[in-house]
């Protein structure tokens, strides 16, 4: 969090520069042409987002955004009015023939409605304005329209982004590195995003425009090969686009494939980036992010994958499409079986030991590997016969959903980066073959969107029942590995107590309240004293429970703590007790299981580190209610250990070199 704290501070101090790039962003979004190279979407909403955590505010965003919008339209119109015609023989409207006559197309479908709907349809908005003016739609008119839809444009992107900034201040207050987590999950998210829409929008018009040359070449050529050739190619001969891109892609993924492994198995930087990247992603773990990513692996886990796969092969041999069918098995067979055999002949191993996977070496992910081509190869069905926009909807949905299961792993520990970017990209390779061997298939055989809701209905299902069933077993194998330090008691009391933290390490590394006790032994004592003197269990903590946060009209006793996490891990216990006097305060107590262990006799014994902190109520916008935290006072504090104390079969520890001052007690449960 230290690291993007000092943005948010500077916006939060200079707000004006921060709507002044607002403004400049959606500006060029609509203005001709250069709209298609502008990321526009992931910029607004994550304005929207900093409105949403208090460091920006709404009007001014809100203004910024609308003004630049229908401003930039209202220029592009005036282009149109001022040139007519002349302005599609002008540059840049010249570099992008096809578009323009796409949005002409558009507009003479939709007429006057082509404008305001036009802001949602990437591509086509960044000539529809033009083009109005050039057919000669009156001002009042126009503006009318514009701006009208300008307004509704800006809410759709400025509202969600604020209620994304809302769920990560509450993240932030449960947990900033959680938080840190979701936002670089967001900006990897947002990149993809834009980058997809940036090749659909802006290189594809291109790419048709090149395809419209290449074909009048190779129709003036003699003989059969470049005619046929041509007739392929051109943009009127339907999948030559598609064909086009998925040549490409198996082509950049393959030798990108090829380099990564030379890369891995050589003495290159990424061996060093590997590394490095590890070790932050471990820096980062906390269990609330721990439990969200356990479940994102989970859903690419192979009995996930195998369902869907089997989902759509069973349709393909139900809609009798033989060959299709086969492809499909045949693709996602190649993919299975072909990382088994890669680890087995590479044998890297992985960042961290887990123990209960079936596989022990780590290049190319195969989590990864499976996934990509599993849910390609669903992309690839399901936007068979779509237009570019469709695919592009589609695709993005399922290459989110890629980036997400591999972005789990890494995060994990289960692979380093290159193994995702190996099983990525080999995905790729075999995702492009499929695309081309299907692409003459016509797509009322396939149906679509029938194999769609069934695919999607069995993923839903399969990952549901998985989840369910085995997130216990998975928690455990993908928990984070500690070393555990072993102290004879003697070791304990003469000083090995000192090595564990004073303070709670909250998930930035800061250091936190005080620990009131180190507790060596069970915790049941400690838990018959509490209940017998006031104090309510809370039970552990968990999102289900943390969904009561989101009712600002509940008050303190009906919300859980918060989880207050130490080094990543939340509280084994936690007890509750009100306060008479101040309803919207309470005592909260919290034990963390340290990473020491007490030998004694022939049993060991957990030492457990012991907080007592106060909440009170805090209500954010009127949109949540969460607990923040207080300091306990001295009263509270000594009441703690003097209950400590009058534990039966419990002994306060005389340790060396602890003074009353310190406000730390020993305790020792161990029996």
């Amino acid at each position: 969090m230290e690291y993007i704290q000092p943005y948010l501070d500077f916006f939060t101090q200079h707000p004006g520069w921060a709507i002044a790039i607002i403004f400049l962003i959606a500006f060029g979004e609509a203005l001709l042409i250069i709209g298609l190279f502008v990321p526009s979407t992931a910029v607004l909403v994550g304005a929207g987002m900093l409105v949403g955590t208090g460091h920006l505010e709404f009007w001014p965003v809100f203004a910024a955004t609308a003004f630049g919008a229908i401003l930039g339209d209202q220029l592009s119109y005036w282009a149109g009015r001022l040139f007519g015609d002349r302005l599609k023989l002008m540059w840049p409207l010249n570099r992008y023939p096809v578009l323009v006559g796409r949005g002409e197309d558009f507009v003479r479908k939709h007429g006057g409605k082509s404008i305001a709907i036009g802001r949602f349809v990437p591509g086509v908005k960044a000539v529809v304005p033009g083009i109005v003016g050039m057919f000669g739609m009156g001002q009042a008119y126009f503006a009318t329209i514009n701006v009208t839809s300008g307004l509704v444009w800006t809410a759709t992107h400025v509202l969600p982004g604020m209620l994304f900034g809302q769920v990560l201040a509450m993240a932030g207050e449960l947990s900033e590195r959680l938080l840190i987590v979701l936002l670089v999950l967001l900006v990897v998210l947002a990149i993809a995003g834009w980058l997809i829409r940036l090749f659909i929008g802006g290189l594809g018009p291109i790419l048709e425009s090149g395809q419209d040359r290449f074909a009048a070449w190779a129709s003036q050529q003699s003989g059969r090969f470049w005619p046929r050739l041509g007739s392929v190619i051109s943009p009127a001969h339907p999948g030559s686009l598609a064909i086009i891109l998925f040549a490409a892609l198996a082509v950049t993924a393959l030798i990108a494939f090829l380099h990564i492994m030379s890369s891995v198995f050589g003495q290159s930087t990424m061996i060093d980036a590997d590394l490095s990247l590890h070790n932050m992603m471990q820096g980062l773990r906390n269990a609330p992010a721990d439990e969200i990513m356990t479940m994102i692996t989970m859903l690419g886990d192979g009995a996930v994958m195998i369902a869907m796969a089997l989902a759509m092969v069973a349709w393909l041999l139900w809609r009798r499409e033989w060959r299709v069918a086969a492809a499909a098995f045949l693709t996602i067979l190649a993919a299975r079986l072909f990382v088994p055999l890669m680890k087995l002949w590479l044998q890297r191993p992985r960042p961290v030991e887990l123990a209960g996977l079936p596989e022990i070496f780590s290049f190319p992910s195969g989590h990864t590997t499976f996934a990509t081509v599993t849910l390609g190869v669903f992309a690839v069905l399901a936007t068979h016969g779509l237009r570019s926009w469709g695919k592009a909807v589609v695709f993005a949905g399922a290459g989110i959903a890629m980036v997400a299961i591999a972005y789990s792993r890494i995060y994990l520990g289960a692979h380093w980066m290159s193994d995702v970017l190996g099983g990525f990209l080999f995905g790729a390779v075999m995702i492009a073959a499929f695309g081309i061997a299907i692409e003459a298939v016509p797509p009322r055989r396939i149906m679509p969107m029938g194999l769609s809701i069934a695919a999607l209905a069995v993923f839903a299902l399969a990952g549901a029942v998985h989840i369910s069933r085995d997130y216990a077993a998975n928690a455990e194998i993908y928990a984070p590995r500690e070393a555990i330090v072993l102290y004879d008691p003697e070791q304990w009391e003469q000083g090995a107590w000192a090595s564990l933290p004073r303070r709670r390490i909250d998930l930035a590394g800061r250091s936190e309240e005080q620990f009131s006790l180190q507790w060596a032994g069970g915790l049941s004592p400690l838990d018959a004293a509490l209940a017998s003197d006031g104090w309510t269990e809370e039970g552990k903590w968990s999102w289900t429970l943390g969904l009561g946060y989101l009712d600002p009209n509940r008050d303190l006793n009906g919300l859980p703590p918060r989880p207050a996490l130490h080094r990543g891990r939340l509280a084994d216990i936690t007890w509750a007790k009100a306060i008479a006097d101040k309803p919207d305060h309470r005592l909260v107590l919290r034990a963390w299981k340290t990473d020491v262990m007490i030998g004694k006799a022939d049993k060991t014994y957990p030492v457990y580190a012991v907080s007592l902190m106060r909440e009170r109520l805090r209500r954010g916008l009127n949109l949540y209610a969460v607990p923040s935290p207080l300091d306990a006072q001295s009263a509270e504090l000594e009441g703690l250990a003097a209950l400590a104390g009058s534990i039966p079969d419990v002994r306060i520890v005389p340790a060396k070199g602890l003074e009353a001052k310190d406000g730390l007690t020993l305790v020792d449960a161990m029996k």
